[in-house]
């Protein structure tokens, strides 16, 4: 069921405090950093060592779930992610075990996540994953850690999906890459999109969000 703990994440509230902290004070590698604006946050991913990764979440806003983390706990880790081959069969097992779980989803392409509440795992929030780390990071570098999802030499590997706003004649459209494959759509219709796809979920997403 579990492949491998992937990262411990820590929620800060001033990302260049922890950036000298983890990289310049204990030589950590940065190797990815994204906003996720509808949640209000920003993750970035730092290596340490050979075989350690830290995730650093900090808000983009007071409201979002990190900014109410800070300001009801503090600085400190927020949870463990852990990497599962696949999320259904977990959830599965979960569930015949009688260990609660909440909040599966897909908010990403490529990514599948479900929860262990706190209360139910002794003071810690467990995340469940099924991803590639490989996606996850800046190309050019894999760290040690990581080598065992490089795709054997000759193969092919499966191209990273992007997704573009674009500015056209008709408005605003959104544009999903994957290799030579493209899908657009117009900005307006992304709502709708989003619901269906969610509809298509199981169980009932639920946000990271969670009171101890």
């Amino acid at each position: 069921m579990i492949r491998r703990i992937d990262h411990v994440s820590i929620a800060v509230r001033d990302l260049e405090r922890a950036r000298t902290f983890f990289l310049d004070g204990l030589g950590g590698r940065e190797l990815y950093c994204a906003p996720v604006p509808e949640q209000k946050y920003r993750w970035t991913t730092v290596e340490l060592g050979t075989s350690c990764f830290i995730e650093l979440i900090d808000p983009l806003e007071k409201d979002g779930f990190v900014g109410r983390f800070l300001e009801k706990r503090g600085e400190g880790p927020h949870h463990i992610t852990i990497q599962v081959d696949n999320l259904q069969e977990t959830y599965q097992i979960l569930q015949e075990k009688g260990i609660p779980t909440f909040g599966y989803a897909e908010p990403f392409p490529g990514w599948k996540e479900v929860y262990i509440h706190p209360k139910n795992a002794f003071g810690t929030l467990i995340q469940f994953a099924e991803f590639n780390p490989l996606d996850w990071i800046q190309p050019g570098y894999i760290p040690p850690a990581y080598q065992e999802f490089v795709p054997p030499e000759g193969s092919v590997a499966k191209e990273k999906i992007e997704v573009h706003k674009r500015e056209t004649g008709r408005g605003p459209e959104i544009e999903i890459r994957q290799g030579e494959e493209i899908i657009r759509l117009p900005q307006a219709h992304l709502e709708a999109l989003i619901q269906t796809l969610k509809r298509q979920q199981a169980p009932s997403a639920s946000p990271p969000e969670v009171k101890y």
